[in-house]
């Protein structure tokens, strides 16, 4: 091989490896941002299979090259070492979220979470109906979803979609929705008012989402689903509506922002991801959460506590609650996973079945990548096997 060639191929294999290195490093120290404020917060669950592939090509390539070329052993010693280690430290990492996954009843398919591919080309909703109207007379939608193929009355999956109460749309997981409806739910998103600068929405948006339920269960027989049969989920700030909505209308004291022949029903249980559902500690302790939480309840925590009691997930429990899962990032930097741990401990004291994912090496959003990421991957799949176990769905 000339030497030119030898040279290039060793510079080529050198960045490589620092690249690892630094993804490595960014795997195994917390706060860590040496890849960037994008790349590293989430760095194992979207780029971390893809990365240990890099990093089996660069050792290889390495060793080859030091066995071939003892002239440049010495270097390639170093970089062909530094490469291996730091493709094992990614291993680990990328076998640990794996290992959470498969032990909560997930499942990984590796190759779409190396190729990192996106979501099915997804069409609109199969129906798109208003069921309410916000407090500035802004109509309010449900995106619904059908089953394919049903063998009888279809359970019903309503998810309130997140974005710090500020931001997001009924239409953001609609491959979510879809995957679901081909499982056999009927995917129902909702809508609810957002917040704005001098209009907070924590008495407004959990009324909405009470009533959203209310019209699913009014109508669920027009869908051929089953209103006995409702998971509520939601992610992040949707989580937070999800746990109080579902656990107090389980209780017969949510109030509903609408008028119905039917009742708030009683979900039979509530999913969520990285819920915020302690939000005077995301307050206190979440890393930029506190314009989310003011702008939700117009006040910080000294200011309005009682506002903040009322949105708290504690604050909504009762015993024989519905049973409550959390799938939660153990590195969630915006809403701290201490919450959801104290939560789902209370939760459990107080008679109500509640359960804890922990997704090690992620932050908060870490599903939010590429629709075949690992991190994505992990959260819908132990989601929706555990809300299918909640209604007898396989």
């Amino acid at each position: 091989m000339p030497p030119a060639v030898v040279l290039a191929v060793l510079v080529l294999l050198t960045v490589a490896t620092l690249l690892l290195l630094a993804a490595a490093v960014t795997a195994v120290a917390p706060g860590s941002s040496m890849l960037g404020s994008t790349a590293s917060p989430n760095l194992v669950g979207v780029y971390g299979p893809l990365l240990v592939v890099l990093g089996v090509v660069v050792s290889v390539g390495a060793w080859l090259v030091r066995r071939r070329r003892r002239r440049t052993r010495a270097v390639t010693t170093v970089v062909a070492a530094v490469a291996t280690v730091s493709t094992l430290v990614l291993a680990g990492a990328v076998g640990a979220v794996v290992t959470a996954t498969l032990g909560a009843g997930g499942s990984i398919d590796p190759l779409r979470a190396v190729a990192l591919s996106g979501p099915p080309e997804v069409s609109a909703p199969d129906a798109h109906p208003v069921y309410a109207t916000g407090p500035e007379g802004q109509q309010l939608h449900l995106a619904i979803t059908r089953p394919r193929a049903a063998a009888g009355p279809a359970p019903v999956f309503v998810w309130v979609h997140g974005g710090g109460w500020t931001t997001g749309s009924e239409l953001d997981r609609a491959a979510d929705m879809r995957r679901l409806a081909d499982a056999g739910w009927l995917a129902v998103s909702v809508e609810y008012t957002l917040t704005r600068p001098g209009r907070p929405t924590w008495d407004v948006a959990g009324p909405q989402v009470a009533c959203a339920l209310a019209r699913v269960a009014e109508h669920a027989g027009e869908y051929g689903a089953d209103p006995s049969r409702i998971v509520l989920g939601g992610d992040s700030a949707g989580g937070q509506l999800a746990v109080t909505v579902g656990q107090r209308a389980a209780a017969g004291t949510q109030p509903s922002a609408c008028a119905s022949p039917v009742p708030v029903p009683r979900p039979r249980a509530i999913a969520t991801i990285y819920p915020a559902v302690d939000l005077a500690d995301t307050y206190v302790h979440g890393r930029g959460a506190q314009r989310f939480a003011v702008a939700y309840t117009g006040a910080t925590p000294e200011q309005r506590p009682e506002r903040y009691r009322a949105v708290t997930g504690t604050d909504s429990l009762r015993a024989g609650g519905p049973p409550v899962l959390a799938v939660a990032p153990s590195r969630d930097r915006l809403v701290p996973p201490g919450g959801t741990s104290r939560y789902v401990e209370t939760a459990r004291g107080s008679g109500v079945a509640a359960e804890r994912v922990a997704i090690p090496f992620a932050d908060h959003a870490f599903d939010t990548g590429p629709d075949g990421s690992l991190g994505h991957q992990a959260a819908f799949s132990v989601l929706a096997h555990w809300a299918g176990g909640q209604v007898g769905l396989g």
